[in-house]
Order: C-alpha cells, then sequence, then structure tokens
C-alpha cells in the first residue's frame, strides 16, 4: 500500500522553535525545563525570596490543571497558577541583548524576573517577547515568575465566558518558551519590533513563473550600540541540495539606537514551486555583519508560489486546486492544549494522510510547530484570527481584535502553507465598521496582491472580503455569482447524538453503527443534500453539487470538549485522542489514486460484528475497483465508474462515493478487501471478527522514529484489547468497556497517571482502546511502560530515549520540588451539574400559540420533546410572540430554547402571568447565539402562560426557527 514519505519534525525551523545553538551567531536556549508551579492565586510569588519548597516540578508545554477526557461542561479548571524558573546567565553575555520568547500563554499573564514586573500580555493564542536585558543577574541565580490566569475576560478575544463557548480555553504555559541572546546589532523579531509591514524578516514573491520568481525581502535590523554601526546584510536562499541559488547584499550604516530596514530583491531561476503535492522549501539565511564579522543570523524556510481566487475555485501556481480540508482543535486528551512540538507534527501528518490538502486552524492562530509541519507537509492552512459567536463595542475588546491581525500576520506570514487569513470572529455579528477596521489592518500589514481575508458571506461582509463562506440563498440560488468562496464548516449537526448512533456524530464508545450512519449522511451531504435529517444544511452551498466552489472543510478533524456543552462533540474524524474513525478513510478516498502524495487506498469500515449491519459492508476506495471476499469466497466485484451513480456529483469533483456490497447474510471470519488499477491489486484491507480478549498490545503512532531526552518532549500511545489474532475487541454493545491500569517508569512519567479523577489510571477503553502521554526525562534510558486488567492480561513496552541536542539554559539552585506525575492526588467526588437539578415540565399536548400566525401546522413541534423537530417562521416580520399555556400555575425555575441554526442570533425577552392580561418581564432582552442552548434560570412564583417576545435576528436574511422550548419548575 502507498505510504506517504514521513519527513522528520526537526527540519523545519521558525521564529519561535527553540534553534540549536550551535553554528549559529545568535544562542537560542531551550527555557522548558525545570519549572515550579503552584495552581491558584498566592502573594509574593514574584520575590526571588520567595519559598516555593512545596511546588510541582513541571515542563513546558504545561496546562494548569491535567483534565479527564470528556471535561465537557465548563469543567476545565479556570483560575491563577503560578509558575517559577530558576536560571543562570553566563557573564559572556553581559553585552548582549537578552529575551525571553513565549509562543503562547493562556490566556493573561504578568512576568516578573527577580522581583521586578518586566511584561504583561493579553491572549493566549499568539506569543510575545520579553526583554530580560536590564535585569539579569550575570553568573548567580535569577528568579522569573509568571502569573497566568485563564478567567473569563469580556475584553480578551475570544471574549466569549467559557460555559458558552464551544470549546475551551485551558490555561497555563502551553507553548515553547526559548531564551534568545543577540549582539546589540540583531534582526528584530517581528512581535516585538511592532512595524507596520515590517520587523524580522519579511519575504514576499511579488512575480512568479516556472521559469522565474521574484523574492522581495524586508529585513529589520536593529543598533541598540551606542555608536554607529557600519552594517551589512546578506540574504542567501538556499535549496535542498544545500546549493545557493539566489543572494543579495546590501551596506547601511546604521545610527546608534536606531533601526534600518533593508529592502532586497532576488530573482531565482527555474524555482521549485511550493504545492500540496510537492511542498518544496528553501532556506533564507539571513547575516548581518559589522565591520565585516557576522554579529547575528537567522535561517527562515520558505516556499515559493503564486496563489488566487476566481469566481470557480483557487489557484495555485496558476493551476485550479480543489481544496478537501478538516478543521482543527488544537486541544488533547488531558494535557488540553500544552501538547509539544512532535504532537503538533502528528496531527499535520495524519490530517495529510487522511487526503487532506488543507486545514481550517479554527478558531484562533495555531503552535508555530504545527504550521512548520503544514509546511513542509504540505497542508494548506487557514489561519483564524481568535473568536466564536461574540462581539463586543468595549474598545478595549475592539483594539484587541485588531491586535490579533497585526499580530498574526506578522508571526505566520513567511509560511507557504498560509493562503487564506479569516480575519474575522467566527460567526459574530460584527458590525460593517469593525470590518473595515479589520480589513484596512490587515492589507496594511501584508501589501500586494498575496493576501486574501475570508468572512461568511451577508449583506455587509461582501463589501469588505475578497473571499467568501457559504455564498448561497436559503432557496439554493447564488446571490453573487463573481465571488469566490468556500464552505468553512460542513459535516456536522449542532444536535447530533452520538448515542444515538444516527446522526452527524459518531464515538467508538458506542458501535460501529454510528460511525456507519455517519458516513452515510456525509456522503448525503457531499453529494448536494441540503436537508438537516439527511446529513446536509442549505448554507452549505451543495458542496461537490456546486460548480464553482472551490472547496470545503468538514466539521471536524479531531473531537473536543466545549464550555457551553458536557457531551463531547463526536463530530471529529478522529477521536480526541487521534484514533481515526471510519469516516477518516471516506474522505481519504476523496483524492486521486493517481496522486503520488497520497496513492491509492482501500478500507472495510466494519469491525463484522454487528450482525444487524454487517450483512451490507461499507468499503472506501479510490482504486478503478473493489473486490470483496468473506471467508476466502469471492463476494463481488465493483468498479469505480459503476459505482459513481451512487453519488454523482461525488464522482464528478474528482472523489469516491463508498462501495456497498449486499451479501444477503451475516457471518463471522475474515473479510478481505482487494483495490485494483488495471486490473492489478495495488492495496488490501482486512477485517477480522473479534474474539475474546485474549491480550494487551501497545502501538506507538507512525512518525515517531526517535525519542529525545529533553525533559519536555511527549510521545502519545495507546493500549489495545486484542484477541488471539491480534485484532482489536472493538465494541459490539454500546458502552462496552475493559478497565486497565497504566503505568510508565523509568526515563518517563506518565502524564496525569496518578491522579484519579483523570480517568488516565485506571482506565476504561473506548472500542477497545485506551490511551496515555508520556513526558520524557532529561537524561537518556529506557521508558517503561506497561499495561494491565484485572482479568489478568498485561504487555509491556520499552522505548529508548536518545541525549537531545537542543542547548538548555543553565539551570539556578532551587528546592527539590517532585514531579508533577508523580504526585499521587487523592479521589474527588464530582457534583452534578446545574441542569440535572431543574425539573422539566412536560409540555406535549399543552396549548401553544404563535402571532403572527405562521407554518401553524408545525407549531406543536416546539414543544413535542423532539429537538431532531422544529418549526420555522414563514414572514421576517417581528416581533414573534410565542406564548404556552400550562393550564395551571407552577413555581417556574427557568426556561431553555434550543433553536433553529447555531450560528444565528436572537434578541427576545420572556414575560409570564396568572391570567393571560397582566403580564411580568423575568428576563428582558437576551441576546443568544444559537448555540446558547443552556438553560435560563428565573423564580417566578405561580404562573400559568409563558411568552417569549422574539424581536430580532442576525443575520438579517435569516429566519426564526426553534427546535424545542422547555420549561422547568413545580405545579403548585
Amino acid at each position: 500500500m502507498h505510504r506517504l514519505k514521513i519527513i522528520s519534525l526537526f527540519t523545519v525551523i521558525c521564529l519561535f522553535a527553540l534553534l540549536p545553538a550551535t553554528a549559529q551567531n545568535r544562542t537560542v536556549l531551550n527555557f522548558n525545563t525545570n519549572w515550579a508551579f503552584h495552581r491558584g492565586d498566592t502573594t509574593g510569588a514574584e520575590s526571588i525570596s520567595f519559598k516555593d519548597n512545596n511546588w510541582a516540578a513541571v515542563s513546558i508545554p504545561h496546562v494548569m490543571r491535567i483534565e479527564k477526557k470528556h471535561n465537557g461542561g465548563n469543567q476545565v479548571y479556570q483560575g491563577v497558577g503560578w509558575y517559577r524558573k530558576y536560571f543562570r546567565v553566563s557573564a559572556a553575555y553581559r553585552h548582549q541583548r537578552i529575551s525571553l520568547c513565549f509562543d503562547g500563554v493562556q490566556m493573561n499573564c504578568d512576568i516578573y524576573l527577580n522581583g521586578k514586573k518586566i511584561k504583561s500580555h493579553t491572549g493566549g493564542y499568539i506569543g510575545f517577547v520579553a526583554d530580560l536585558s536590564d535585569h539579569i543577574f550575570f553568573d548567580k541565580d535569577n528568579v522569573l515568575a509568571v502569573r497566568v490566569t485563564n478567567t473569563d475576560d469580556p475584553h480578551t478575544t475570544p471574549g466569549k465566558p467559557q460555559q458558552h463557548l464551544d470549546f475551551n480555553y485551558f490555561g497555563g504555559i502551553y507553548r515553547n518558551v526559548s531564551l534568545l541572546v543577540t549582539a546589540p546589532l540583531f534582526i528584530s523579531h517581528p512581535l516585538e519590533a511592532n512595524q507596520v509591514a515590517g520587523g524580522g524578516v519579511f519575504i514576499k514573491y511579488p512575480a512568479v513563473s516556472e521559469t522565474a520568481a521574484m523574492v522581495d525581502i524586508n529585513t529589520h535590523v536593529v543598533n541598540n550600540h551606542s555608536a554607529y554601526a557600519n552594517t551589512t546584510l546578506v540574504s542567501k536562499l538556499i535549496d535542498k541540495n544545500g546549493e545557493t541559488v539566489a543572494t543579495a547584499t546590501s551596506r547601511a550604516k546604521v545610527e546608534p539606537q536606531h533601526d534600518k530596514n533593508f529592502q532586497q530583491q532576488l530573482t531565482v531561476v527555474h524555482p521549485q514551486l511550493w504545492h500540496p503535492d510537492h511542498p518544496y522549501l528553501y532556506r533564507l539565511v539571513s547575516l548581518v555583519y559589522r565591520d565585516g564579522k557576522v554579529v547575528d543570523s537567522i535561517l527562515t524556510y520558505t516556499g515559493i508560489r503564486k496563489l488566487s481566487f476566481q469566481a470557480d475555485g483557487f489557484y495555485l501556481n496558476g493551476t485550479k486546486l480543489f481544496l478537501r480540508g478538516a478543521n482543527r482543535h488544537q486541544a488533547y486528551q488531558y494535557v488540553g492544549d500544552a501538547a509539544s512540538n512532535r504532537m503538533q507534527y502528528l496531527d499535520a501528518l495524519q490530517l495529510k494522510k487522511g487526503g487532506f490538502n488543507a486545514v481550517r486552524a479554527a478558531h484562533y492562530p495555531q503552535s508555530p510547530a504545527f504550521l512548520d509541519a503544514c509546511d513542509s507537509l504540505g497542508l494548506l492552512v487557514i489561519e483564524c484570527e481568535p473568536g466564536w459567536q461574540f462581539f463586543s463595542k468595549d474598545t478595549t475588546f475592539i483594539n484587541h481584535t485588531l491586535t490579533d491581525i497585526r499580530e498574526m500576520i506578522r508571526r505566520d506570514r513567511n509560511h507557504p502553507a498560509v493562503f487564506l487569513w479569516e480575519t474575522s470572529l467566527n460567526e459574530s455579528p460584527t458590525p460593517a465598521s469593525w470590518m473595515e477596521k479589520a480589513v484596512a489592518t490587515a492589507r496594511v500589514e501584508m501589501p500586494g496582491d498575496q493576501l486574501f481575508l475570508a468572512d461568511d458571506y451577508n449583506s455587509r461582509s461582501k463589501n469588505y472580503y475578497n473571499v467568501s463562506y457559504k455564498v448561497v440563498n436559503e432557496d439554493g440560488t447564488d446571490p453573487m455569482p463573481s465571488q469566490p468562496f468556500l464552505t468553512r464548516e460542513w459535516g456536522d449537526s449542532w444536535m447530533a447524538d452520538a448515542a444515538g448512533e444516527n446522526s452527524l456524530r459518531a464515538s467508538r464508545i458506542y458501535t460501529e453503527k454510528g460511525m456507519i450512519n455517519q458516513c452515510i449522511l456525509r456522503q448525503n451531504a457531499l453529494n448536494g443534500e441540503t436537508s438537516e435529517a439527511a446529513g446536509g444544511y442549505w448554507d452549505h452551498g451543495k458542496l461537490d453539487a456546486n460548480p464553482r466552489i472551490g472547496g470545503y472543510f468538514v466539521w471536524s478533524y479531531n473531537d473536543y470538549t466545549r464550555g457551553s456543552d458536557a457531551v463531547t462533540a463526536f463530530s471529529g474524524v478522529v477521536d480526541l485522542d487521534r484514533y481515526e474513525k471510519f469516516g477518516y478513510y471516506q474522505l481519504k478516498a476523496m483524492q486521486d489514486a493517481h496522486n503520488p502524495a497520497y496513492g491509492p487506498m482501500v478500507y472495510i469500515a466494519s469491525y463484522n460484528n454487528l450482525p444487524s449491519e454487517d450483512s451490507t459492508i461499507m468499503i472506501f476506495s479510490n482504486c478503478d475497483a473493489v473486490k470483496l471476499y468473506r471467508n476466502n469466497i469471492f463476494l463481488g466485484e465493483m468498479t469505480r465508474r459503476e459505482n459513481a451513480a451512487t453519488a454523482p456529483f461525488v464522482a464528478a469533483k474528482g472523489g469516491s462515493p463508498y462501495f456497498l456490497f449486499h451479501t444477503g447474510k451475516y457471518e463471522a471470519g475474515t473479510l478481505k478487501a482487494v483495490g485494483m488499477m488495471k486490473d492489478v491489486p495495488v492495496c488490501t484491507y482486512t477485517v477480522q471478527t473479534p474474539l475474546v480478549p485474549h491480550h494487551l498490545e501497545i502501538t506507538i503512532p507512525e512518525g515517531l522514529t526517535t525519542f529525545p531526552a529533553n525533559g519536555w518532549e511527549m510521545t502519545p500511545f495507546y493500549v489495545k484489547v486484542c484477541d488471539k489474532n491480534g485484532t482489536v475487541v472493538a465494541n459490539q454493545t454500546a458502552g462496552q468497556s475493559y478497565q486497565v491500569h497504566i503505568s510508565v517508569s523509568g526515563a518517563g512519567s506518565l502524564i496525569g497517571g496518578n491522579i484519579p479523577a483523570t480517568g488516565i489510571s485506571p482506565q476504561q477503553t473506548e472500542g477497545g482502546i485506551a490511551y496515555g502521554i508520556i513526558r520524557h526525562s532529561s537524561k537518556p534510558g529506557k521508558i517503561v511502560i506497561r499495561a494491565e486488567t484485572k482479568e489478568g492480561l498485561s504487555v509491556e513496552k520499552v522505548i529508548n530515549t536518545v541525549a537531545a541536542s537542543s542547548a538548555l539554559v543553565t539551570d539556578g539552585v532551587h528546592p527539590r520540588w517532585t514531579d508533577e506525575n508523580k504526585i499521587v492526588v487523592a479521589a474527588t467526588k464530582e457534583t452534578a451539574a446545574a441542569s440535572e437539578v431543574l425539573h422539566p415540565i412536560t409540555l406535549t399536548g399543552k396549548p401553544l400559540s404563535v402571532m403572527p400566525v405562521t407554518n401553524q401546522e408545525r407549531i406543536p413541534l416546539i414543544t413535542d420533546g423532539n429537538t431532531a423537530t422544529g418549526w420555522a417562521a414563514g414572514t421576517t416580520e417581528f416581533p414573534l410572540n410565542i406564548t404556552i399555556d400550562l393550564q395551571e400555575n407552577y413555581q417556574l425555575t427557568g426556561s431553555r430554547i434550543v433553536w433553529g441554526k447555531d450560528s444565528d442570533w436572537y434578541i427576545y425577552s420572556i414575560t409570564v402571568s396568572t391570567d393571560g392580561e397582566h403580564w411580568t418581564t423575568v428576563k428582558n432582552a437576551i441576546r443568544a447565539s444559537g448555540q446558547d442552548y443552556k438553560p435560563v434560570a428565573f423564580d417566578q412564583a405561580g404562573a400559568r402562560y409563558v411568552r417569549f417576545l422574539v424581536t430580532g435576528i442576525q443575520p438579517e436574511s435569516s429566519k426564526v426557527a426553534i427546535r424545542e422550548i422547555e420549561l422547568y419548575g413545580e405545579k403548585k
């Protein structure tokens, strides 16, 4: 079977990465290890003399609290945490510039060095730089203290309280930290320089063809000397063979305490162009000389490519490319967002191997390491500013949103993978005045014709953004045929029920049935279905059935948890632990088998352990034909051409609809599918019916070949319950599970393994699989992973770690803290969610009216107890008056509205009455998004009538739709 070539994680270096100190004129030291941490606020922790003996020893990336896998419903820790680090700096650096580079701290923080506050930063998704030069002690201990808080902050993006947010903002120093030492004459950091369209190194390609490419380079050099600096800048572009393909040299006399922008231009003859199918990267080496001596240098990876959008789609290097993408959240099981570089790389690799050529980084700028991996592996990226269904007119909030735009462009403008910038707040009711500022901010930061900006299509955005999402009217017509468009999210329904195994969300917690039905519904959507019941939605733009769509991004790549809902969003093609579901292979089959970047594939969407499902066998393949065998008996062959009729629009776009083999009966045993190309077998996939558990297996994701002993790296692993044939014992019944005890010893530790509340050890399998993450120790040796069940099954796996090459900052003298992962934490009792103490009132059959009357026959569906049904207004007239007659007086404690569309915004109020004539307002002017479906609490004694008055909706083209109204209380 074709295998994607694995590219080492460490082949790509960007400004924030931890560069090796050797052969560099600047020194970059790893600052990730030997930190102390205390969860909670405390007085005086910034002081040098503060006693931190009882704090925990941690490494970065770090989350302030290890969380259980399914941590939705606002269960994630929100509060304060303190970090302290003792370190030494050699006196040899006394006249150098010393700064600390943070890749990401969630979400607001204060930085103290030796008791003095030197920096504050707001926002968790973009890094920052703290200049330590004037506060460093040389040849003796320094104490760095960082106070972090991730409490709700309406002034800091995304701004929305976590309990209403569609994801979690896990707190902590969750991305890399490095110590940077440069000469006083140096190339600036773009996030510190604060220059419009400047700072650091900025590479542009104003003219690109197969014969030649023009390269414009702006390099910002700062002179912190007290004298003039005779400065020479040499920029060399080097290919993969180490050959210099172009060079530019510039000279200038830079004034003391001033800076200089060097503008250079190179020409590359017959360039290798960057493309997802062949992601060729050049290295730009920037050398700064003072009086003929090299004093600073930076290495920047870059790709030469030309972007354009037209009404019929996206063009790369002059050739149309159909975008098959996925939305990615950065959260992981247990560690939240605090994942190391290799885990970021594994996500990008899995996306690429899954047939995707693009990823939407929803809904915030993601790790520099993830973008590096996308550059090297060939994944186009939509970069998003932080935001989700929230906008505030507060000046501080607005200023933060504009700063986010500036800084994400400055940080990531050199990544060839980034092709579209979402300078908009996802699904938020932003006014035209804000859009105008947002777009103008982006355009001055990245001048030229290679900046493309995106937002949802509406009456305001169409005047500002040059690429739109969802360019479609509700009746399916095209409101602006000249506007390039993509569908940013498809393949999910926010009210889907994974436990029902009949919807767009599916989980290994249950059986294969849910994953099969998810694939059926998603193919319906791809083929142009617009009915929600059948898997589509009108604003998806009909996907493959739309001849001019540029591409689309499935929601989502990975399962994730949300502050707004206790139930995990099982919308991913992979689990939270990144284990693939059937849908992963369904979308992998959409790529051309002849494309060497992907190749031919075949996959059987079955465990062959469910008689009610497995008489019909679903197979994914992009081959010319598929043959199916059961227990070595040939069952039939189906060609891709004849199968195209099952989803003609999918096939017409170059994708492969699933193959269904109707065998007429179920039979346990072995299923084998063979993919054929030109009548030659090229790939095979086999499934065996699981037998009883026989042994355990430990596996590590493909793509990890080395295991550095650096004290901060992470390695994920799976523990599989297998039968005697090595087949995973997948669920035959919903909730089927095995308890597995996991331990890690030697040169690593099991993250969170001693915290019973996390469910890491002991752990209940999902679909026969358990999961853990190892933190590597700083000394090379053997990591021993052991797993066992109470039934007596056990396994042991050894990983050998090797000495790391990264240069570390010298550790200072500090107390002997206890490794956080070796501290035994007592079990805690969970409290019931607030919604569990509400008593729902049965509304089925209670009189219900809507004024003005529209779609009268569907009005009873508002209170039928079924969120799959509902009512939609046939008018845009306001106000809408919805009244429920309870027929008796009730003590009311709250209500809940399940709106019909998740991305709409509603303004409504609630009044109550005992006689239907005199009304009391209990909730006034609530402004809710379509995903604000948590109960609204109020206390009203004695009410028979409840009235909901809807007075407005956004976007303006929408109509009010309600799936369900619930009331809570008790009869008086």
